[in-house]
């Protein structure tokens, strides 16, 4: 029976953080049950947006700097690394906007590009991924998500985080692939697979509600999770904010693929004690993911949403232009212009907007049917 540990904190003051992790970590045999004196340690945050930390999209700094503390208490050496959209570009804008870069300077861990470090090839069901070569080359990597809502997902936390190890323009050729949200939740299944992290501890201090995983509503959560088993972080998490985590599809996925465990009442609850919420809102839309994809064709000529862009908001910085893995956002005089015809509702365009601007338009039906 897999273990899953709570401990609750309210504040992001680096003495309450580092408690907090300390507190999670006590009942699975502390931060020595997974780092061993020399071990390199490669941390894997969520790094969505170079955004502020106090904007709720990336992880925080203090859960990344409590963390590297425990390591080199441990004996490990630390290191982060992590592959944004906009990381091909520079990826020291993002390293410095959320805080990583004074965290891992000020203790001396490394910071990797895993656009510049090499990748390995892997092979799972059927498809091929380039994995980050750091990511092989770490003796322990700890997964550090962010605990949000996701718009073409629903939920983006342990396993979803990992999909960040495959570096630069190639998520976007996945995307592209697996157009249908069922599809590409397989694929980040397989990228959680292939390399699945020893140890996961999300921030769930503040997280994020409604249009995650940028565009929605931070919302206090009070909540450090950790455990080996990220399906079970997952299948517990989702268990906490009000949803049965087989409504997510990549915890059903991976259920399917016998990944890890996904009945809440099969997993060993640890630590704090924590109450099911009640008033965590799931991304609009949501629901859509779980229909299958002949049901889904016939649905959305009725229930159609898609990306739109607010003009007053947009400041016409086309990073959407440059996410987008079908080409179907062009550069525009005012704001860039969507081609529907070519459009797979992915959504990449809403995950990077720094501004916000991008939006899921809705028809007079799907507005009815607001979950």
């Amino acid at each position: 029976m897999p273990a899953v540990s709570l401990a609750t904190c309210a504040t992001y003051a680096l003495p309450e953080v580092r408690a907090a992790v300390a507190r999670a970590l006590g009942p699975l045999g502390g931060i020595g049950a997974f780092v061993k004196p020399g071990n390199k340690v490669l941390l894997k945050p969520n790094l969505l947006q170079a955004s502020s930390p106090d904007k709720m999209i990336t992880t925080h700094p203090a859960v990344v700097e409590a963390v590297i503390l425990l390591v080199k208490e441990a004996g490990g050496v630390p290191s982060l690394g992590d592959s944004p959209a906009g990381a091909v570009k520079s990826v020291e804008d993002y390293w410095k906007t959320t805080g990583m870069w004074d965290v891992c300077k000020r203790h001396g861990a490394g910071l990797v590009q895993f656009e510049k470090g090499g990748v390995v090839m892997r092979a799972r069901n059927g498809r091929k991924y380039h994995i980050a070569k750091a990511v092989a080359d770490a003796d322990v990597v700890i997964n550090l998500p962010k605990l949000k809502t996701h718009s073409l997902t629903s939920f983006t936390c342990a396993v979803k985080n990992m999909y960040g190890v495959i570096p630069g323009l190639r998520k976007s050729n996945y995307h592209r692939e697996a157009p249908k949200p069922l599809e590409f939740a397989a694929i980040i299944v397989d990228v959680y697979a292939l390399a699945k992290p020893h140890l996961t501890i999300v921030d769930g201090i503040t997280g994020m509600d409604g249009a995650g995983p940028a565009a929605g509503d931070p919302k206090q959560l009070g909540l450090v999770v950790a455990g080996a088993d990220g399906v079970a972080v997952d299948a517990v998490a989702t268990h906490l904010l009000g949803k049965r985590p087989l409504a997510i599809p990549t915890t059903r996925i991976a259920r399917q693929q016998e990944l890890g465990e996904t009945d809440v009442s099969r997993i060993a609850l640890r630590g704090d004690s924590y109450g099911v919420r009640t008033d965590f809102r799931w991304p609009p839309g949501w629901f859509f993911a779980l229909i299958p994809g002949p049901l889904a064709r016939i649905a959305a000529r009725l229930f159609r949403i898609k990306p739109a862009i607010h003009a007053e908001m947009c400041v016409n910085c086309g990073f959407c232009v440059e996410s987008c893995p079908v080409s179907a956002l062009v550069p525009g005089v005012k704001v860039p212009e969507f081609d529907y015809r070519l459009c797979i509702n992915c959504l990449c365009c809403q995950e990077v907007c720094p501004q916000h601007a991008v939006y899921q338009k809705k028809s007079a039906i799907a507005r009815l049917l607001r979950p």
